[in-house]
């Protein structure tokens, strides 16, 4: 068995756009992310375009909480696939099936300091509303914060 579980950050250069498959009505948010290369010797910096797909409940809250020019931190499984395009050539296609995503726009602001925790937006596989929004019960600060001594993390 082999892993092919990726971790990405880039800024969003093409904005979600979110369908229904036909069959089973599930929905489906892609997108694209720009991911720069270290810069060289020269000062130059190369940049190259990923496709990031989401489904479900996560395609749902990105297509409503990311937009073009977000920075973001992708989480998910990279994918590879080929096909033949219109002129009969054999090509290959890197897209990243995305099991989680976060908006890093949301959580800095514009001096470059941290933003609040509570106005952090975090998109997760599987996560409720009120999670993705930064609001916790009061049950999951119990747990965070079990002891003055205690780091909770």
């Amino acid at each position: 068995m082999t892993l092919s579980k990726v971790v990405l950050t880039g800024r969003v250069i093409r904005p979600p756009e979110k369908r229904f498959t036909p069959n089973t009505n599930t929905a489906v948010a892609e997108f694209s992310i720009a991911l720069e290369s270290p810069p060289r010797q020269d000062g130059t910096v190369e940049s190259h375009p990923v496709k990031v797909i989401a489904w479900r409940d996560l395609a749902e809250r990105i297509s409503q909480d990311v937009k073009k020019g977000d920075l973001v931190a992708v989480d998910g499984r990279l994918q590879i696939n080929s096909y033949t395009n219109s002129e009969g050539q054999r090509r290959r296609d890197v897209e990243v099936d995305a099991s989680n995503v976060e908006n890093l726009t949301t959580a800095v602001n514009r001096d470059g300091a941290a933003a609040p925790a509570a106005s952090r937006v975090v998109v997760k596989a599987g996560a409720s509303k009120a999670a993705g929004k930064g609001e916790a019960s009061p049950d999951d600060l119990d747990a965070l914060f079990a002891g003055e001594d205690e780091i909770p993390f």
